[in-house]
């Protein structure tokens, strides 16, 4: 009596967590609204799919909670399938009508459960169980045919479709057995898959990335401002910050960051220092510069003390100024792009 206490009320906790975390990606999250429903369909599916197992052990049995389960039951296998299907589609928004179609045995089913009960509930659960067996390779063979997205999302959708597979046949297993404390563990078992689903979830803030902004910049502000990095050399200027340089253009500071961000894929500080560097090696690999201190080419373009030059050198080049200059042009070429692999250092910004 104790054990069966133990697993409902395990199970009942488990399945909590999976409406919980249904309601969190429905409403929460929002990476991805059009991705994230189905996730959240698919818990909410599967926990009712669980409630059935608990009310059945528990002995409590109606055709209104069967009809439930088997909503759970006969939704579960679709949605995978259509979350799979559209998981690395970055554009899709909506379902086609066609799909639809899907989930036209769960409507039939579960109404039929109601109106006639256990007459052809069992019949109904059989065949929807190998359905989702169906369902579950189908949407293996898609995965394994197109998974090209972030780890963290692969891993996911991996737990996702091994969960639902071993579902299935503890489903199938609950059909078959005799023995009601088999039945309670099956239930048991699925509540604990439901229950790494979710903790996995939790553990990781954002399963799909996010889209890069599509917001466009005049172009003649995108002018002005390479025109006064590039040809005026603003950053010739010591101390020159984000803020001075927007003042002197007359460009918010936003913008300013954004096209920096978009041209050069830098910050405005780092832009900064990989030009003042560029100008800095530029002169290093002068024969007629071998004998200039390599302090005052920083000051001149810049730098207001050398720990800073050469920090900045360092961390752009990999070496320090001496050990470039004791290197042959072609081997300056190779390392500098091997290190930085930046064509603005070599004077291409």
């Amino acid at each position: 009596m104790k054990a069966f206490v133990f697993l409902a009320f395990f199970s009942g906790i488990s399945t909590a967590i999976g409406i919980f975390i249904s309601l969190y990606f429905l409403f929460i999250r929002n990476e991805d609204r059009f991705k994230l429903q189905f996730l959240s369909l698919l818990f909410l599916a599967i926990s009712l799919r669980i409630v059935k197992s608990i009310l059945f052990f528990s002995g409590i049995s109606t055709s209104l909670g069967i009809a439930l389960g088997y909503f759970g039951l006969a939704s579960i296998g679709p949605l995978l399938w259509i979350y799979i299907k559209y998981v690395n589609e970055a554009k899709v928004k909506n379902l086609h009508k066609v799909e639809y179609l899907h989930f036209l045995p769960t409507a039939i089913g579960s109404i039929l459960i109601i109106i006639y009960g256990d007459l052809v509930a069992s019949h109904f659960y059989l065949y929807t169980t190998y359905l989702l067996i169906f369902y579950s390779i189908a949407s293996w063979i898609k995965f394994l045919g197109n998974h090209k997205s972030t780890q963290t999302l692969v891993n996911w959708n991996i737990m996702v479709l091994i969960t639902v597979s071993v579902l299935a046949g503890i489903f199938v297993f609950q059909y078959y057995t005799d023995a009601i404390l088999n039945y309670a563990i099956g239930a048991l078992l699925s509540s604990i898959l439901l229950f790494l689903l979710v903790l996995f979830a939790i553990k990781n803030p954002t399963f799909f990335p996010k889209l890069k902004s599509t917001i466009k910049t005049n172009p003649k502000v995108v002018g002005l401002i390479k025109h006064h990095l590039e040809l005026e050399k603003v950053y010739l200027q010591p101390s020159m910050t984000l803020d001075q340089f927007s003042k002197q253009i007359d460009v918010p500071a936003y913008l300013i960051s954004r096209v920096v961000k978009k041209e050069y894929d830098k910050t405005f500080p780092e832009i900064i220092n990989y030009l003042r560097i560029r100008d800095v090696i530029s002169e290093l690999t002068k024969e007629e510069s071998s004998y200039t201190k390599i302090e005052t080419l920083a000051y001149s373009v810049g730098f207001n003390t050398p720990s800073t030059f050469y920090t900045a050198f360092k961390k752009i080049t990999g070496m320090s100024p001496t050990e470039l200059q004791k290197v042959s042009a072609k081997e300056q070429r190779n390392i500098l792009l091997s290190k930085t692999k930046e064509l603005a250092i070599l004077g291409k910004v």
